[in-house]
């Protein structure tokens, strides 16, 4: 049962990003996005994804290699179209 928590929040978790990265890439506006907060953000789900190697938990490592690559993209689409 506990794996199954780990997979739903790790699935909710990433999720939340695509909406957002759409949104950036597809209207090309992200004046209303903080590179700061993304860069940070980006941070801290690299250290979970590293942890969850350390821990050999897959649901965060899963979760956290998604979260990397939104976030990425995000960061990406700030930086181009400033």
């Amino acid at each position: 049962m506990e794996l199954y928590v780990g997979y739903l929040a790790a699935f909710m978790g990433t999720i939340c990003w695509l909406p957002q990265a759409w949104k950036a890439w597809a209207s090309r506006d992200t004046s209303g996005l903080s590179l700061a907060a993304n860069l940070m953000f980006l941070l801290t789900v690299s250290l979970w994804f590293l942890y969850g190697i350390m821990v050999n938990d897959w649901p965060i490592m899963i979760a956290n290699i998604c979260a990397i690559l939104i976030v990425v993209s995000i960061v990406a689409a700030k930086l181009r179209y400033k």
